[in-house]
């Protein structure tokens, strides 16, 4: 953008230079003038059309950043990352505290209270088995969220080029709309000339016959009145041949204008459609980078055919990096690593502790341990006894990893078929565009020479109508081929699991 603006800046102060004082100017710094502005305008050229092959990647990156569906699957991927430490931390240690409401006389002083803590320790590897299994579903989540980033990247590059798409065609339609008024001036003139020579051919008899007249005013239907009254004094002077002769002539004459003017209405009919249709391309694309729906998106004027990161081979062999399939995986190791903490929280938990006795003095014992505070240190452990919710436990993170491999050979399957199919529409649409650009240049060729034909002869001008039809219809299919070839790769990308 900042490469645009620049050569613009540039350009408007080259034209400021540009005044009638230059051809006053020395030959030397006349041309030294003009070709700093024909400089200013090619880098201004060269800017706009860098500008039109970033802007792209500028809304992938937006939608990256601002898509809502993205953003909370990647929170919950921070959210399962938080779970980690969770699993891998040891149980809180427990304390009790007992205190006597009369003190417990004992040989060495009287016990006031009664101070317990213990910490317990899972069996070796029970930890790092839990930690691993939280880990793996994280990055299943993390997955997930690659998942929609690639499929939302892909679902920008296809709307941006349906945007592309739908801004050509309107053009397109334009420019045969302007061939059209022109068939229009042509079938129109043939028409009015048509007329005024059967008018002043035809014999008069008695009674004197309007002059055909036409006037930017008149329209079709005051030429149809006019050519009427003019008809009528051969008709009555007895020229009959001359008559029907003409009067032929100029209605089929008027027929090939009222023709040309039905595709001209249809065809302008079809204009504010796909004008509609942008905007609700213009909204949908806007939604996908969370932006207000009638914020201006840049679409380009023209649009090559985008050529795949890398060739169909490789981008077969990439398809075990699609997201989906890593997941599937992370599932497995979360599986495994389920069933290795299920196997560990079989044994038995360890406890450590100490126990500590507040004891106070009693008047009259002679022992040396008469008031000492004594510390007696603890070790416990738990009894696996129900040892069967346990081998549950395990049996379950067995079905998981089981159905975890059904899942990586389904959505495999899946992903070859889709890749197949897509290759096939991305070769076949290629075909079209390479058939539909030499047919279109084709068909223009045969617009014009038909076109030439029919303003020097009485040519078949419904044969003009049937190419310039065929050429609207060519033109409409080479840019939907392009708009397909330019999807349906962005489609591969992401089978391939490439942004």
């Amino acid at each position: 953008m900042s490469s645009t603006l620049s050569g613009l800046l540039l350009l408007i102060g080259s034209f400021r230079g540009f005044h009638p004082r230059l051809f006053k100017l020395s030959p030397v710094r006349t041309l030294k003038r003009i070709q700093f502005l024909l400089i200013a305008l090619f880098l201004l050229l060269l800017a706009g059309t860098v500008h039109a092959q970033e802007s792209l990647s500028v809304y992938l990156e937006l939608a990256g950043k601002n898509n809502p569906d993205l953003q909370a699957k990647y929170l919950e991927y921070s959210a399962a990352l938080e779970k980690v430490p969770q699993a891998g931390a040891l149980p809180d240690p427990t304390a009790q505290l007992g205190f006597f409401l009369k003190p417990m006389q004992l040989l060495g002083g009287n016990q006031l209270s009664n101070i317990q803590v213990m910490q317990m320790f899972p069996w070796f590897g029970t930890l790092k088995a839990a930690k691993d299994e939280v880990s793996q579903m994280a990055l299943m989540k993390f997955e997930e969220a690659s998942d929609v980033r690639n499929l939302l990247y892909s679902q920008v590059k296809t709307s941006w080029y349906r945007l592309y798409q739908k801004k050509r065609e309107i053009g397109i339609l334009n420019e045969n709309l302007d061939l059209l008024r022109t068939l229009e001036k042509v079938a129109l003139s043939k028409y009015t000339n048509a007329k005024s020579s059967g008018s002043s051919g035809s014999p008069s008899s008695g009674n004197t016959a309007m002059p055909a007249q036409s006037t930017p005013n008149s329209g079709v239907m005051g030429s149809m009145q006019n050519g009427a009254s003019n008809q009528a004094a051969p008709a009555t002077s007895g020229g009959m041949g001359g008559g029907s002769s003409s009067m032929s002539s100029k209605g089929s004459g008027m027929v090939d204008v009222l023709r040309v003017q039905m595709e001209i209405a249809e065809l302008e009919n079809r204009v504010s459609v796909t004008q509609d249709l942008l905007g609700t391309e213009v909204a949908r694309f806007n939604s996908l980078l969370d932006r207000p729906s009638e914020m201006p998106v840049f679409i380009p004027d023209s649009l090559s055919p985008v050529e795949l990161a890398v060739d169909l081979n490789a981008m077969s062999d990439s398809l075990k990096n699609n997201p989906m399939l890593r997941m599937t995986l992370a599932q497995r190791a979360a599986g495994q690593a389920q069933q290795e903490m299920a196997n560990r929280m079989g044994k038995p938990m360890l406890g450590v502790g100490a126990n500590y006795m507040l004891i106070e003095k009693r008047a009259g014992n002679p022992s040396m341990m008469n008031g000492n505070d004594m510390v007696m240190p603890m070790v416990s452990f738990t009894i696996p006894f129900f040892s069967k919710k346990y081998k549950a436990m395990e049996r379950e993170a067995g079905f998981k990893i089981e159905a975890s491999e059904k899942s990586y050979k389904n959505t495999m399957n899946g992903l070859e078929v889709s890749f197949l199919e897509s290759i096939q529409q991305y070769k076949d649409a290629g075909r079209r565009l390479t058939l539909y650009q030499k047919q279109a240049a084709l068909a223009r060729t045969s617009v014009r020479l038909l076109t030439t034909a029919f303003s020097a002869s009485d040519s078949d001008f419904e044969e003009v109508l049937r190419m310039q039809t065929q050429l609207l219809d060519y033109g409409l299919n080479e840019l939907a081929a392009l708009t397909d070839r330019n999807s349906i790769g962005a489609q591969l990308e992401y089978l391939a699991g490439l942004k």
